[in-house]
């Protein structure tokens, strides 16, 4: 691992945005494409500046992230299950991600991210409405 002490932090560059996590966190992905790129005896050089390059769309990589810090997918308005999808196939993702995924892709009410975000957005409203208390004067 790193020599600096932080060994347990990993720094990525995804389709241009910037990453720091943890290597406990990318763990949980159970991602054989990171394991292997992050491995010691992967044979793979270290970046000289430190910085993993991966050409992935980084929102897609931040919904990923998410699920290993979390255990469940947070989605965004700009990810569909569609692009989930191509990224588990492309880091090689464990099948407790894959199911997660799937899982969203058989949802019809959740055909894409975006209905599924606006969605859980209008829920958060109306229990927000129903649940802030009365003020009597």
């Amino acid at each position: 691992m790193a020599e600096d002490g932080d060994s347990d932090w990993v720094r990525l560059n995804v389709g241009g945005t910037m990453y720091e996590t943890t290597r406990t966190t990318l763990a949980n992905l159970k991602s054989q494409f990171l394991d292997r790129l992050l491995a010691e005896d992967s044979g793979f050089s270290r970046p000289a500046d430190g910085v993993y390059k991966i050409d992935r769309d980084p929102e897609v990589f931040r919904v990923l992230l998410n699920f290993g810090r979390h255990g469940q997918l947070l989605l965004n308005s700009h990810v569909t299950a569609d692009m989930l999808e191509a990224d588990a196939d492309f880091y090689i993702l464990g099948q407790h991600v894959r199911s997660a995924i799937d899982a969203l892709s058989e949802d019809p009410g959740a055909d894409n991210a975006r209905k599924y975000f606006e969605a859980k957005k209008a829920m958060r409203k109306r229990n927000h409405l129903h649940t802030t208390p009365s003020v009597k004067n």
